[in-house]
This record gives structure tokens, sequence and C-alpha cells, in this order.
């Protein structure tokens, strides 16, 4: 149902990656209210940030976002795209999903080589996906998973867990131009998919 279901190693990349993330970026899920800057942590998700902040974050560095649309593939969920075209001519898109409760569920990222680049070089994706994993995670937990990611990355697909959520870096298909990392909570794998209308 989720896109983990979808299903090379390089150099190990810089744990100075994870620990960029701005200091005003707001832990875990916002229960305060707007502009106050605050917020209650919740352990019953797993990450980091909210939803918000995460794709705050993303615009801050050159991404542009779309509005919440309702997902396409969980019922009741929401989702949130950000993508940048960056100086190397590679795509990259960042996506948070919220629950109904609008608390993050899942996250991905991924970063699709230019039209030459058939076979997109793990090695290039290491540092954006190792701030992934901070923007998601935080610094602490998201370095912790730097050493899987190298391994890794560029499988066909690869899983592991950070808590209680489930991580993974794939390709879908046979698209070796186009690689993923994905973050997500029990809860939104296991939501239906919407009816077909």
């Amino acid at each position: 149902m989720l896109v983990l279901a979808l299903a090379a190693c390089g150099p190990s990349p810089s744990s100075t990656a994870v620990a960029t993330l701005p200091a005003t970026m707001t832990p875990g899920p916002s229960a305060a209210p707007p502009g106050t800057g605050t917020a209650i942590p919740s352990s019953a998700t797993g990450f980091a940030f909210d939803a918000e902040s995460v794709a705050g974050y993303y615009e801050t560095r050159g991404y542009a976002c779309t509005a919440p649309q309702p997902s396409s593939l969980a019922t009741g969920y929401q989702f949130t795209s950000c993508q940048l075209l960056d100086a190397n001519g590679r795509t990259r898109v960042v996506g948070v999903v919220t629950d109904p409760n609008d608390d993050l569920a899942d996250g991905f990222t991924s970063i699709r080589g230019t039209a030459s680049e058939t076979v997109l070089d793990p090695s290039v994706a290491l540092d954006p996906f190792a701030a992934f994993l901070g923007a998601m995670l935080g610094p602490t937990r998201g370095e912790a998973l730097l050493t899987w990611l190298a391994e890794h990355i560029g499988d066909s697909f690869a899983e592991t867990t950070s808590g209680d959520l489930h991580v993974a870096t794939y390709i879908k298909g046979e698209d070796h131009s186009t690689i993923y990392v994905e973050i997500a909570n029990q809860a939104y794998l296991e939501a239906p998919a919407p009816s077909p209308s």
C-alpha cells in the first residue's frame, strides 16, 4: 500500500550533513497555537519535527512546496510535496504526509538524475539524504542511521527501523535514475487506500 512496498554501497556521508538543521524547527507534532514557536514532542509518532516545520525548512533551502492535498495512498491523510532543481540539474523532491490529526505520519525524499544519468551514482544522494534523516528524526537519531544508509543507498529495497518508525531506501522498478528514502509510522502503513472514484 505504501511506497515503501514498491521497493550500492557508497562512501560514508559526512556526519555534519545531519546536524545542519536550523534551531528554529519545532520539535514534535505541533500542539501549540500557531505562531508561538513551541510544541509538545510526541513519542507516538517518533518524528522529531512536525510536517509544517519540515516543509518550511525545505522552503528556506529553495524548494517550492505545494499546499496540502488528499493523499492518494491513505484515506484521511494529507500530502505536501516540495521540489528543487539543484545546481547540477538533478531534481530533488521531499514529501510529507500528515494523518487526520495533522501529525506527521510519513515523509520521503528522492533525487532524480539528469537526462544523461540513467543510473544515478548513489554517492551524490548521500548528503541530501543524510540531511533529510535529520529533518525527520533529529540530528542524533538521523546520524545513527548514516552507516546503514551508506551501505544500502541504491539498493532495490532495504529497510530498517528507528524507534517505532520504518525507514527504507529503494528504487522503483528498474528505474535506477531515481533513488528514494522514506520514513513512515505503522498507522500510515496500515491505513486503507481511498476508494476508487
